[in-house]
Order: structure tokens, then C-alpha cells, then sequence
């Protein structure tokens, strides 16, 4: 049985329609980007992310030929910076400078996160890795990491070791040590990673971790001492200093990262320009010769999929060093 003239008319213009809509979905993407496109940086300027995101900027907006301007929204640890982006429009036009405190701050607070960070975005790009040293004052009678672990399991609670804070990194990776070792050391807090490397120099704490680029001149001079670095391979500036798995200390390769990512939600062809447009960016001179001046080695893989490879293996690490040590914030 044949549809009436009028029926027919109906059906002829639905199906145009939806073919329009189909082939005007493409092109819409295939145009990305056609306005400015902005990252948002969770710290104040001139930080180590601030930098990369700078550095990465320039040349991204002449891959894309449009202005990327980088944009600082700091405040409660990153935590506004990041609620922000996950909240925006999913297009492609608002971008996320991540780090470590991305997959941290879940596990230090949990519900009262105001975005889920596995589930609220998607990742773009691995930027760059900066590992961890274990640094302690050069008089401490430790030579090695085995001696620390020795002399703490001697005098639990004997030694002390500072950080940049409650809940950073820094303070984690102590924790880590802990509960890797079975030792008890004394964790003092400061406000920032340098304070404490400045006291640590100064002999008001025994050992500390923090990166090389907050410990250089400290390190240059002969103020502290490093242990070990927590970098899966020793590291070309320090060659003579192991890492914790060749110190006998397994489960301690953790670095500090820094990612970019974008709204979960954002089309998979703009992901895809953004993809392909930040592997060029990654191998530019500049952009790593930018990096590497601030303690930032460039990975060989900075792709979309390792840096989701990195961001599930933090997530879990983080949860379990958490609640295995048992920080609270209240």
C-alpha cells in the first residue's frame, strides 16, 4: 500500500533534513577550531605549570591557527581551576592544565570534590615528567636508602622528614616511603616545597623529597644530599644517584606530570584535532628546550592514551596510599 502524495512530501522532507543534520555535524568539526581556545592554569602565574602551559601555548596556536590564551583560576589547591573547566561548555574551546593534585585531591577529599576527575574529563596530551629525590643534610650519617631504613627501624620516630604541605605530593611520597619500608619518620609540613629544602639545608629537618628543579641550587652548592630519585632510569644530571628500585625500595617510581585534557563530553573529532595538533607541538625544539628549563623531561609517548595510562595508575596509587596511611583532612 502506497503513502498518500502528502504523507510522502512529509517523509521526503524529514529524511532531507536528517541528512543535512548529518553532513552539517562533520563540517561543524572539521572547522574546529574557529575562535580562540583558552587553558585554564589552577595556580597563580609563574609556577611550573603556568610555564608549560605558556610554552606549550605558542605553538599550539600556530598548529591550530588560533589564539590559545592561557588563563590562571587559582585557589583551593586547584580544585576551583579544575570545577571550572569541568563545568564548561564540551567544544574543544576550554582546556585544563593538569598535574599531579588532579588525581591527589580525590583521594584527600573525596565527596566533598565538587567534579569526579576520572569521569569529567578526557586527555589530550602528556606534557611532561619531573621525578622525585630523596634528599637529606649532608652530615646525616645515611649514605643510602638502606641506612635511612636502618637507622629509622633502629629509632622509630627518630627521624624527621619535611614537605611542601599537608596532602602534597611531597608529603605523599614520605608516606610512601613508609609504608613501602615500614619505618616511621616524623612528617613535618611546610608552606611549599622550597621552605622546606631551605630548612633542610639549613639542618632543621634531616630529609625531604622535592624535585631538582626546587632543589638545584641547594643540590649545586653542596647544601643537600640525594638518596635516590624516583625516576624508572637514573637521571643524565645525576649519574651517580640510583633509583629507589635499584636501592631495594620497589613501588617508588612516581614523578610529577603535567597533562592537558578537555570536558569528558567534547566531540571526538575535536579530541582528534587536538590530538594530532599537540603530538607535533610535543616534538617542537622549543617547546622542550622551554621545558626542560624548568625540570620537565618531554616523554617519548606524549599521546592521549599515555596519559591515560598514567592518570588510571594515579588514581589507584593515590586512593590506596590514602587510605593505607590513613591521611585525613578534615
Amino acid at each position: 500500500m502506497s503513502l498518500p502524495q502528502p504523507l510522502k512530501s512529509i517523509k521526503a522532507l524529514w529524511a532531507a533534513a536528517s541528512l543535512a543534520l548529518a553532513c552539517a555535524a562533520p563540517a561543524a568539526m572539521a572547522a574546529y577550531p574557529e575562535q580562540p581556545i583558552r587553558i585554564i592554569v589552577p595556580y597563580t602565574a609563574g609556577g611550573s605549570s603556568d610555564v608549560i602551559a605558556r610554552a606549550i601555548s605558542d605553538e599550539l596556536t600556530a598548529e591550530l591557527g588560533q589564539s590559545v590564551i592561557v588563563e590562571n583560576r587559582a585557589g583551593a589547591g586547584s580544585m576551583i581551576g579544575t570545577a571550572y573547566v569541568a563545568a564548561e561548555k564540551p567544544d574543544g574551546y576550554t582546556l585544563l592544565l593538569a598535574d599531579v593534585p588532579f588525581t591527589i585531591v580525590p583521594a584527600l577529599y573525596g565527596e566533598r570534590v565538587k567534579y569526579d576527575a576520572a569521569k569529567d574529563f578526557a586527555p589530550i596530551s602528556l606534557l611532561g615528567l619531573s621525578p622525585m629525590y630523596l634528599f637529606v643534610t649532608p652530615t646525616f650519617k645515611a649514605k643510602s636508602v638502606a641506612d635511612l631504613v636502618e637507622m629509622a627501624k633502629a629509632k622509630p620516630g627518630s627521624i624527621s622528614i619535611g614537605s611542601g604541605g599537608n596532602g602534597s605530593l611531597t608529603h605523599l611520597m614520605a608516606e610512601l616511603l613508609m609504608l613501602n619500608t615500614g619505618i616511621k619518620l616524623v612528617h613535618i609540613p611546610y608552606k611549599g616545597a622550597s621552605a622546606a629544602a631551605n630548612d633542610l639545608a639549613g639542618g632543621q629537618i634531616e630529609t625531604s623529597f622535592t624535585t631538582m628543579p626546587t632543589a638545584s641550587a641547594l643540590y649545586q652548592g653542596g647544601k643537600i644530599r640525594p638518596l635516590a630519585v624516583s625516576s624508572p632510569q637514573r637521571q643524565a644530571d645525576t649519574p651517580d644517584v640510583p633509583t629507589f628500585e635499584e636501592a631495594g625500595v620497589p613501588n617508588m617510581t612516581v614523578q610529577s606530570w603535567w597533562g592537558l585534557v578537555a570536558p569528558a563530553k567534547t566531540p571526538a573529532p575535536v579530541l582528534a584535532r587536538l590530538n594530532t595538533a599537540m603530538e607535533k607541538v610535543m616534538q617542537s625544539p622549543k617547546v622542550k628546550s622551554r621545558l626542560n628549563g624548568v625540570g620537565v623531561n618531554v616523554p617519548a609517548d606524549t599521546s592521549a592514551k599515555a596519559l591515560q595510562v598514567l592518570l588510571t595508575a594515579d588514581f589507584a596509587r593515590w586512593q590506596d596510599v590514602v587510605k593505607r596511611a590513613g591521611v585525613k583532612f578534615e
